[in-house]
Parts: C-alpha cells; sequence; structure tokens
C-alpha cells in the first residue's frame, strides 16, 4: 500500500482457481459456460476489483465455423440472461486455436441498483502469439446484494460435433478496499 494514506487496505485475495479443464463447449448455436464463478451476495463494495484470467483451447473446428468467447455477469444462472460485459469476434477458428482474457470489474457502487466498469485485454479464438487487444465497458447494472455469476462462455456460428471450445484456465481474484 504505497502512498501516505494511513488507512488500511483489506485484500481479499483468489476466490477461486480451476485445477482442471472446464466444460466443452461443442454442437451447438446455443451460448453455453465455459466456466463460472459464483460471487456470494453481499460480497462487494463500493470500490471492489473482480479480476480474472482465462484460457481455452479449440479443441476441434469444423470448415469455417466462427467461435465467439464472452464475459457475462449477473444475478440470473442462464448464462445469456447476465449482462453482456464483453464479447470477442467471432473468428474463423481451427484446431488448437487458443483464447485469452485478462480483465478487472470494479464496482462503482454498490447495493440493489449498483453499477461497475471493466477494462478487458484479451486475444481473440485465433493462433497463438495473436497480438491482444483492449476493450472497455461503460458502466453497467449490478446487483451486489444477490449472488452473481461471473461467466467465460462459447458461442459457435454453426452446431457441428467438430466444434469443440475447452476452457482450460479460470482464475478469479476479488479485492475489496478498506472500509
Amino acid at each position: 500500500h504505497a502512498g501516505t494514506d494511513t488507512a488500511k487496505m483489506y485484500v481479499g485475495g483468489q476466490a477461486t482457481a480451476q485445477v482442471t479443464a472446464g466444460v466443452s463447449h461443442e454442437n451447438t448455436v446455443t451460448e453455453g459456460s465455459l466456466s463460472q464463478y459464483a460471487i456470494p451476495a453481499d460480497t462487494l463494495v463500493s470500490g471492489s476489483t473482480v479480476r480474472f484470467w482465462a484460457a481455452g483451447v479449440v479443441e476441434d473446428n469444423n470448415s469455417t465455423d466462427t467461435l465467439t468467447i464472452a464475459v457475462r455477469l449477473g444475478t440470473s444462472t442462464t448464462v445469456t440472461s447476465n449482462t453482456a460485459v464483453f464479447s470477442t469476434t467471432a473468428v474463423d477458428s481451427a484446431d488448437g486455436d487458443i483464447y485469452c482474457l485478462h480483465g478487472i470489474i470494479q464496482i462503482r457502487n454498490a447495493g440493489t441498483r449498483g453499477t461497475a466498469v471493466a477494462m478487458i485485454s484479451y486475444q481473440d479464438p485465433d493462433v497463438a502469439g495473436t497480438a491482444p487487444k483492449w476493450n472497455y465497458k461503460d458502466p453497467f447494472a449490478v446487483d451486489t446484494t444477490s449472488k452473481l455469476y461471473l461467466d467465460i462462455s462459447g458461442d459457435w456460428s454453426v452446431a457441428d460435433p467438430d466444434n469443440e471450445a475447452n476452457s482450460e484456465m479460470f482464475v478469479v481474484d476479488i479485492v475489496n478496499p478498506a472500509t
């Protein structure tokens, strides 16, 4: 904790780390969760940050079908009902392509009518070594008094048994400010 401020800093730390491969998303055009973490109700306060890292691999791909990866946050157990914090470009993925995400969601206001902003560095689901890009999410609604689901989801453009993507890494840290 740098500077002249004498306030104590509360560091929450690692909330979850996926230690085995996540869910395989295959043969569907319905967006589905690749990895998920449920943030307990009333965990986040004004100034809290949710920091996450995620990576996965295209295990198999049919022809020129595209894959889109998204980050969603909300109170619903139905992935697509939650706020799309970010989505990659729909990319013609090939076997062995990867996606990588590194993001931070900052709670601006807590409560039933809370707000948050987000910044994400990402690689579209493409060949390893593709240059990362940055994205910013304008303020969006978040109810911190309810359980929140943070999802990394996938969506194929065509349902085919050869379209398979898997989550290989998902780490979430939650840091709350001094109170």
